[in-house]
């Protein structure tokens, strides 16, 4: 359902919090986030934007599947002060909970992934990108590491490759399958 246009107007002139801005300015991060991971393609990265999982509608961001392993990666796009301490995570001083969220992110796709491919053990890791945000990182959050959106592709690029080639296609398609169905 659409917002009524003339408090549509005014919300936006006034710079105003609605679901609907908040929407479309989580989509426009992503889209940003998903035109910095592109270059991975041609160097034999498999990327998978706006995947679902489970019945409820949830969602990650962007399924990259490389020689390093496969990473979820969520995007927030805020233009408010982020300050990390390990698992604590604050946006404007209110705590979120970003690291629960990736963390059972990684594992939902873990499990639907090592399904699929009958694979006894695999490592997934999600990774927290902020686009515009002020990062204060004082403690990285053990299992779900805080990046910048200008640090995403140097540090997946900078892991060291974990997954022979035919490993990385398998995982891209049980990835597509995940990704496309109903």
């Amino acid at each position: 359902m659409k917002a009524a246009p003339i408090k549509t107007f005014f919300t936006r002139l006034f710079g105003m919090h609605t679901e609907e801005r908040a929407w479309g300015r989580g989509a426009e991060g992503e889209e940003r986030v998903g035109q910095l991971l592109e270059p991975l393609r041609p160097r034999g990265w498999f990327i998978q934007h706006d995947v679902k999982i489970g019945r409820t509608g949830a969602n990650v961001d962007h399924l990259v599947v490389g020689p390093p392993g496969v990473y979820v990666i969520n995007t927030k796009f805020l233009s408010q002060k982020v300050w990390v301490a390990g698992h604590v995570i604050q946006v404007g001083g209110a705590n979120r909970n970003y690291v629960r969220k990736g963390e059972a992110e990684a594992k939902r796709i873990r499990e639907e992934l090592s399904a699929v491919t009958r694979r006894r053990s695999l490592w997934v890791q999600s990774l927290l990108v902020f686009v515009d945000a002020e990062l204060v990182v004082k403690e990285q959050p053990r299992n779900v590491p805080v990046l910048g959106a200008h640090e995403l592709v140097p540090a997946l690029l900078a892991q060291e490759a974990t997954l022979e080639r035919e490993e990385v296609v398998a995982l891209a398609r049980a990835a597509h399958r995940l990704a496309t169905r109903d």
